[in-house]
């Protein structure tokens, strides 16, 4: 027998027991997300962005360098409610967009995304959008007006939207839509859905109802056969290598899974090794580590909600030039500094030192997570 679930609504449980049977997801999956109280964005978040962003003429949304799907779909969706409020709108990003299901996104969405690498002038406003840890300035050329990201790290700013249960921004920006009273375009629609599909991991990291709820309201206009050209996005040679040397790099404890893949072509090749390590059976966090361009990255992700992918690589890495993410997905970089000058007769001990090193911080870190 069900437990009490309050007032989720028959669609939203007709699109929970589909997900489950198309997904494979455990039970346990509907159970938790009926049961647990949700923090969710409220009402009086909604208004106060609303009028935050309303009363500028011109405002940049703008996404962590190489964003997550996620990330991405939420800014299509703040795009919307921006063209809603009389504000003109345009997605940045704050690097480039390097990992395939990012790219296949943006081109299927026709989603432009400039690098925000010089100040913003001609806006009146920049609002930084997913991803976690330190919020953007750009020498407040223009000043940020406000945060939505989903499970943030701490952020000293007036103005943080987050749904602290909620499993993807694409959710929190879905609700407002819905609390809107509009009815989403279908391009909207689709990527909003995906991203919370993206960002949940097709609904097994869920936290709350309000990530089935902001579903249910999207799947009515929602394009399935866009939904399904992004979820087989293709891989590239370079990447598909990566892999290989991931799994056969890897180490496991318990239920978590480690591994190295020496150096590796773009950041984008490390986040997918380490989202293939935590396919394999019996995985609930996986780090992925690899050298690029005279820098130690380390991609982590964690599937169960105990363990928070920004808390694993926080200390894991006392040191960063760059931690950023969130609960689920977090990206750390260690430059090398000296060491990146070794000679090629020392390259080999450098490795094993990188090698030894960093798997006995990241596994010491998982074991108190």
């Amino acid at each position: 027998m069900l437990p009490e679930v309050g007032s989720v609504s028959a669609p939203t449980l007709a699109l929970v027991a589909g997900t489950i049977a198309a997904g494979g997801a455990g039970g346990y999956v509907l159970t938790a997300a009926i049961r647990r109280r949700r923090a969710e964005p409220t009402d009086e978040d909604f208004v106060q962005l609303r009028d935050t962003i309303a009363g500028l003429e011109s405002v940049a949304l703008v996404v962590p360098e190489n964003p997550s799907v996620d990330a991405l779909a939420a800014s299509i969706g703040l795009r919307e409610l921006c063209k809603e409020w009389g504000v003109a709108a345009r997605v940045f990003a704050e690097g480039d967009v390097t990992s395939d299901d990012a790219k296949a996104f943006c081109n299927l969405f026709n989603l432009s995304l400039n690098v925000a690498d010089d100040p913003l002038d001609e806006y009146d406003g920049a609002v930084a959008v997913g991803g976690g840890g330190t919020v953007p300035s750009f020498a407040n050329r223009p000043p940020v007006v406000a945060v939505v990201r989903h499970r943030p790290a701490a952020v000293d700013h007036p103005l943080v939207v987050a749904g602290n249960e909620a499993g993807a921004t694409s959710t929190i920006v879905a609700r407002f839509i819905e609390r809107a009273g509009r009815t989403p375009e279908q391009d909207v629609a689709t990527a909003l859905l995906y991203g919370i599909r993206a960002g949940t991991r097709e609904f097994r990291r869920v936290r709350s109802r309000e990530d089935f709820q902001a579903a249910s309201f999207l799947q009515e206009f929602a394009d399935q056969g866009t939904i399904d050209a992004l979820r087989a996005p293709g891989m590239s040679g370079e990447t598909f290598d990566v892999i290989g040397h991931a799994i056969g790099n890897r180490e496991r404890r318990a239920s978590f899974a480690v591994t190295n893949v020496g150096s590796v072509p773009s950041v984008s090749a490390l986040e997918e090794a380490a989202d293939t390590l935590l396919r394999l059976d019996g995985v609930s966090s996986a780090a992925a580590f690899g050298v690029h361009e005279d820098t130690v990255v380390t991609a982590c992700r964690a599937d169960d909600v105990r363990t928070s992918a920004m808390d694993v690589l926080s200390t894991a890495f006392d040191q960063t030039e760059a931690l950023g993410g969130d609960a689920d997905t977090a990206t750390a970089r260690v430059p090398l500094g000296l060491f990146s000058r070794v000679s090629s007769d020392q390259q080999g001990t450098l490795d094993e030192l990188i090698d030894a090193s960093t798997r006995k911080a990241l596994f010491s870190s998982f074991e108190q997570a």
